[in-house]
């Protein structure tokens, strides 16, 4: 902003008086242009624009005269702080068509950088995106214009998903402060693709918590995100975890979660400890007991056309370190009887991760409908370094 500043107090005489000379000018012209270029180098700026006046009612004004007057007024309206001024000055400088090159790009910086200091944040990003699209410093300044706008997408838009992390969340905040949740998370996102750090996959997760689905029918898909992203839950997120393992038949997995919420010291110790051991008793008994009788679960599941039976019996296996399980889940999937297809191929693709096949994972999460709740967390999923 200090650049831009600058670039007000520049443009004036100067700058912009490259040509035409006074002597082109007619005197009753002339003269009281000289006058109010004095008054302006000593500040009194009323009386420059007495004098700028004068010029003005002089009749039959040729348009170089009519130019040279404008020029003359704008600097004056720029060095008095009357931005709304200088910047209707400058429009009709560039409107005069007398401008090109260098000075025509001067003047549309000046024109840019006084509607913004006018708070005319609509006409300062108007003038930037027709003459100052591929200037830097005036890009970070048509940013700044959206944001004080409130219009968001195209703020992402100029933005990109390449961004800095302060333009990105430049475009979070925009987002959260106009109540668009979805954009909101759409801008989390780009923060996670680009700035991965714990920090920024906590606050995305932390605002689809709010989202009920993820505390219920997604919650386990939820936290397995959680983890992979290294964000840290809390002893009840890994109770629950564990239980709702337990109940879709992934003993596997809820032996993996319970004894990672053990080794990483969320639990073993505190008033619960007790109710904590019952469970990883549970979990051991669950994973000793199974086994033999897989095969006659998945000929059951089968038999009574179960696909969501047959999906878990096969992720289990998985989880267990048997690849032969997604077969199971891949047949369970192509059946097309499971009541949430989209949560089905969000899983299998963490099973293929699991079993160390990343591509088939990623290709799997990238076919789900963004619009999905599941096809959400999918999409998150390839974020996951």
């Amino acid at each position: 902003m200090k650049a831009l500043r600058r670039t007000l107090a520049l443009v004036g005489i100067a700058m912009l008086m490259a040509a035409p000379a006074y002597a082109a000018l007619r005197p009753q012209i002339a003269i009281p242009l000289r006058a109010a270029e004095q008054a302006l180098s000593a500040h009194r700026y009323a009386a420059a624009l007495g004098d700028v006046a004068k010029a003005e009612a002089v009749s039959g004004k040729a348009a170089e005269e009519s130019f040279t007057i404008l020029q003359i007024r704008a600097a004056i309206d720029a060095a008095r702080g009357d931005h709304a001024a200088a910047a209707a000055d400058y429009a009709g400088l560039l409107a005069s068509g007398q401008l090109s090159g260098p000075r025509l790009t001067v003047v549309a910086e000046a024109e840019a950088s006084s509607y913004y200091a006018a708070g005319d944040y609509a006409h300062a990003a108007g003038v930037i995106k027709t003459h100052l699209s591929r200037d830097p410093r005036y890009h970070q300044l048509l940013l700044q214009s959206y944001f004080k706008l409130n219009e968001c997408a195209p703020l992402s838009q100029a933005v990109g998903p390449h961004g800095s992390l302060t333009d990105l969340q430049m475009v979070a905040y925009c987002y959260a402060t106009t109540r668009d949740n979805d954009g909101y998370v759409r801008a989390l996102s780009l923060i996670v693709q680009a700035y991965p750090s714990q920090a920024n996959w906590t606050q995305l997760l932390g605002v689809l918590r709010t989202r009920p689905v993820y505390a219920d029918r997604l919650a386990l898909d939820f936290f397995r995100l959680q983890q992979a992203a290294g964000v840290p839950a809390t002893e009840p997120a890994y109770m629950l975890a564990t239980q709702e393992a337990l109940q879709a038949g992934l003993n596997n997995e809820a032996l993996a979660i319970i004894t990672h919420g053990f080794a990483s010291g969320v639990m073993g110790a505190g008033a619960d400890l007790d109710r904590q051991k019952r469970l990883m008793a549970l979990v051991k008994k669950r994973v000793a007991d199974q086994g033999a009788g897989q095969a006659a679960a998945v000929a059951q599941a089968r038999k009574s056309h179960d696909e969501q039976a047959l999906f878990y019996i096969g992720w289990n296996s998985v989880e267990g370190g048997d690849k032969a399980g997604l077969r199971l889940m891949a047949e369970a999937i192509r059946s097309g009887r499971l009541s949430q297809p989209a949560q089905a191929e969000l899983e299998m693709g963490i099973a293929f991760k699991e079993a160390g096949e990343p591509a088939k994972a990623q290709a799997m999460w990238r076919a789900i409908d963004s619009h999905d709740d599941a096809g959400t967390l999918a999409k998150l999923w390839l974020d996951v370094q």
